[in-house]
């Protein structure tokens, strides 16, 4: 069964993600990198994708809860076998060898617990082979091997291997998964607890503002930001990239082929999570982070898309023999948004260097990287582009492109003038100030899409934050109102009008762009809670973000968890704290 996106919670470990589904399955598991190929994907396809599952034996058993430990990514899901209670704690374990740990608690009678472990090597396409040693059980195929200890006797029923074990009283029963090498350890999941409050404790500080306590309420607010800090944490991986989420294929719309692969580190949404961590204490992290994104610039050049070791993604394939999710087609590997020019790119990771000044020095290869980004736009803001949005067929005059290169060229000068940038800053400010008056001259009653129009687009209600208007002007005002009156569907945001692209399938509104709008309508005098409450409200069960909305339910759609989507809470929600 495939159940809906947003009732999945996240397990991370800064190498690799799982998603667990309501039933105790691990629904999602690429290994050994979070870009490696899905050992475990039933989220994908319930017959081919495999499976994982821990949950009591008695068909009776019925789960009461499922939610967060009050310090990241671990699972607690309570289960009822008909008076018994059964608890269950899932993590990706932080330390030591990879491990998907869970630990079994039932502090009454007890009951029996069964395992079942089915991995789909190669997409699927090739059965595992099989090595039983007591109570371990090894699955191998395409290049990979894999170890699950329980502490009951394994066997292999059509291609599926059970265990069943008893749980009760005090102690705890332990089933991981990991490689071959990896052992059970019992204090696997205090341990990744005790790891995820000391990684979390820099964000204790963090306040959210008058809208966010207006809308949640201060407590509300406050959990829902230690869940989107360790999202970011969990999915910025260990000396490199952060990716923009850690699935691919689920569907912008109810079975549509709006199926993309965001397994890879994009410039631009990693230089918005890093300022979103900057802002909510976790500077070390928004420092290291930089520092990899200084490196691949440094190396490449401000290209728009890479993988969380800093090279070139693969190209886009499409698995054709999968079902996906709900039957939205087609499964893709791979992201051709690579090979794309987005000239805002380079623009958001100047504002993510102009944040950390706030917080200290930047590093030699940031400050370097950044000039290298402020030339590139000197030399390529006047080319057309695919735009934040990654529109494909022909590339346009994407205004809101023009828009934060203009802002970003303003900065990296602000920064040369003391010396911080070894750049031309006085050539960066005039072309800073052409560009704006360019994009200001054939403005209009409002600023839309494109250069030469194509109506609303949600990503322009950024014109204040950035800094490229005052939030009180007027043309930011009418284009604002533009923005709302073609482009609200109940509180939310599509991202622009029509259909710019060849895709006839239709799109779900964005989380993110609407929590730009609260922001911006809020600073320029207006209410912007109607906009934060939509998106607030936007999130799944485990208060997580998906990266749009099923406008029908309000429920999570495309791939999940987003990271700008928590990246534009975080900011949204300590924005004036």
């Amino acid at each position: 069964m495939q159940h809906a996106i947003g009732d999945h919670a996240l397990l991370a470990d800064g190498r690799t993600a799982a998603l667990v589904d309501p039933d105790g399955n691990i629904a999602w598991l690429c290994w050994p990198r979070v870009d490696s190929s899905p050992v475990l994907f039933s989220l994908l396809d319930d017959t081919q994708g495999g499976c994982f599952s821990l949950r009591p034996a008695a068909a009776s058993g019925l789960v009461a809860s499922r939610r967060y430990h009050d310090a990241g990514l671990v699972l607690r899901t309570e289960w009822r076998v008909d008076e018994e209670t059964v608890l269950v704690d899932d993590a990706l374990a932080w330390d030591g060898p990879m491990a998907l740990t869970r630990r079994v608690r039932a502090p009454g009678a007890g009951c029996a617990m069964e395992v079942r472990f089915r991995p789909a090597f190669d997409a699927g396409r090739q059965p595992a082979t099989w090595r039983i040693d007591e109570t371990r059980i090894t699955a191998s195929g395409g290049g990979v091997s894999l170890a699950v200890d329980a502490p009951g006797e394994w066997r292999v029923e059509d291609g599926t291997a059970v265990a069943r074990f008893d749980v009760a009283g005090d102690g705890d029963c332990m089933v991981v998964l990991g490689d071959t090498d990896t052992t059970a350890e019992p204090a696997g999941i205090d341990a990744t607890i005790a790891a995820w409050e000391r990684m979390l404790a820099p964000s204790r500080a963090a306040h959210c503002g008058s809208l966010a306590i207006d809308v949640m309420g201060a407590d509300a607010c406050a959990r829902l930001t230690n869940t989107s800090v360790a999202v970011l944490l969990g999915l910025l991986q260990r000396g490199g990239g952060v990716v923009a989420a850690p699935t691919t294929s689920l569907p912008q719309w109810p079975g549509s082929s709006r199926t993309w692969d965001y397994r890879y580190c994009w410039l631009r949404d990693a230089s918005l999570a890093g300022i979103a961590l900057a802002r909510t204490g976790q500077v070390h992290a928004a420092h290291a982070l930089a520092a990899f994104l200084g490196d691949v610039i440094n190396e490449f050049g401000p290209i728009p898309v890479f993988r969380v070791d800093g090279q070139k993604p693969p190209g886009e394939t499409e698995l054709h023999h999968l079902r996906g999710y709900r039957d939205a087609r087609p499964v893709r590997i791979g992201n051709a948004a690579a090979t794309q020019v987005q000239i805002d790119a380079p623009a958001e990771f100047i504002e993510f260097a102009w944040t950390l000044t706030r917080h200290g020095t930047i590093p030699a290869g940031v400050r370097a990287a950044t000039v290298r980004c402020a030339d590139w736009l000197v030399a390529n803001w006047g080319e057309p582009d695919h735009g934040i949005w990654e529109i494909r067929g022909r590339p346009r005059h994407y205004t809101h492109s023009r828009m934060v290169a203009a802002v970003a060229l303003n900065g990296a000068a602000r920064l040369a003038a003391p010396g911080i940038l070894a750049g031309d800053g006085d050539r960066w400010r005039r072309t800073a100030n052409a560009l704006r008056a360019e994009i200001l001259a054939g403005a209009g009653s409002a600023l839309e899409l494109r250069s030469d129009g194509g109506g609303a687009d949600a990503a322009l209600a950024l014109m204040s934050h950035v800094g490229f208007l005052p939030p009180d002007d007027p043309l930011q005002r009418r284009t604002l109102d533009l923005i709302e009156r073609r482009l609200d569907r109940n509180g939310l945001l599509d991202r622009y009008e029509g259909r710019p692209d060849d895709l006839a399938d239709p799109c779900g509104p964005f989380v993110f762009p609407t929590f730009w709008m609260a922001t911006a309508l809020q600073s320029a005098g207006g209410d912007g809670s109607e906009h934060f409450r939509a998106a607030v409200r936007a999130r799944g069960s485990l208060g997580l973000f998906g990266e749009v909305v099923d406008p029908r339910d309000g429920t999570p759609l495309g791939n999940y968890p987003q990271v700008q989507s928590h990246a534009a809470f975080l900011n949204a929600a300590t924005e004036s704290a």
